[in-house]
């Protein structure tokens, strides 16, 4: 969507984050208390007061670019993903690297902890996905089925689905229980670099069609709950999935450019979409 249609197009930023020394790659929100998390090409992550916009700790550790980072549900732990091809646990009481994992051969791309907190989720562009345990930092399991870099990670909110998608342009949805592909997810033109599943299930109706564009929605067909999978990239299309069935329920083709990420509402009333010109 246009920002203009959610917020003022002059509407001021209530906070201004200045102290990387390069471009922040990542950012994300803690569960719980009022601070954000950062990540650079500086190979900085930094921790943020939201109410004060101050630097409140620069956790140094890594060598190359951080490329991600995710808090843990209870919001004790933060994991960071770097170029430098691993991930760093930090505790969020002493901002101390507890655990650093290694076993990716290439840059890791993304990181996400599961809804449980005890396993998290990595992938990069050795064309893997790594299921690291989070209280022994081993890795449980090693996931391969795309054919290259996999950029983009996204787990449902049940910890039953992962999402995984990167440069063969393949959304995969696999079952965190048994590891296998549940469903391959085609229609993007160019490399896949955004995927967000809906925070609940919403009742929605089921595509008969390939494609829904924007306005015509999904044929009223049989009404269901479903947590919603979303997916975009550099062909500039935003997609919308039912993961569990496979079915393409939306396309929006608004942008005009890359579209770098995704993000639900909490409510799963709207999915916002950035893109590589200044409007979501």
């Amino acid at each position: 969507r246009r920002a203009g249609r959610l917020l003022p197009a002059d509407q001021p930023a209530e906070a201004v984050f200045k102290g990387h020394r390069e471009a922040v790659t990542c950012v994300r929100a803690h569960p719980i208390f009022g601070f954000v998390a950062s990540g650079s090409d500086d190979t900085m992550v930094k921790v943020w007061d939201v109410e004060s916009g101050q630097l409140h700790r620069t956790l140094k550790g890594h060598t190359k670019a951080v490329t991600h980072v995710d808090f843990n549900p209870r919001g004790d732990l933060l994991a960071s993903s770097s170029s430098d091809l691993t991930i760093k646990l930090w505790s969020i009481q002493t901002f101390a690297c507890v655990k650093t994992l290694a076993g990716h051969d290439h840059t890791v791309s993304c990181v996400a902890f599961l809804p449980s907190g005890d396993q998290l989720v990595s992938c990069s562009r050795d064309q893997t996905i790594k299921v690291w345990d989070v209280g022994t930092g081993y890795c449980n399991r090693t996931l391969s089925a795309h054919s290259e870099w996999v950029r983009a990670i996204a787990v449902s909110p049940d910890g039953a689905m992962l999402a995984s998608a990167g440069n063969d342009q393949v959304v995969m949805v696999w079952s965190l229980a048994s590891g296998e592909v549940t469903q391959e997810l085609r229609e993007h033109e160019h490399f896949v670099q955004a995927l967000a599943f809906s925070p609940k299930a919403l009742a929605l109706s089921t595509a008969t069609g390939k494609e829904a564009e924007e306005g015509a929605g999904a044929a009223a067909v049989e009404g269901s709950e479903i947590v919603l999978l979303a997916s975009a990239g550099r062909d500039s299309v935003v997609c919308l999935w039912n993961p569990v069935a496979g079915s393409l329920l939306f396309v929006v083709r608004d942008h005009a450019n890359w579209v770098n990420d995704l993000c639900f509402h909490p409510t799963a009333k709207y999915l916002m979409s950035a893109s590589g010109i200044p409007c979501l």
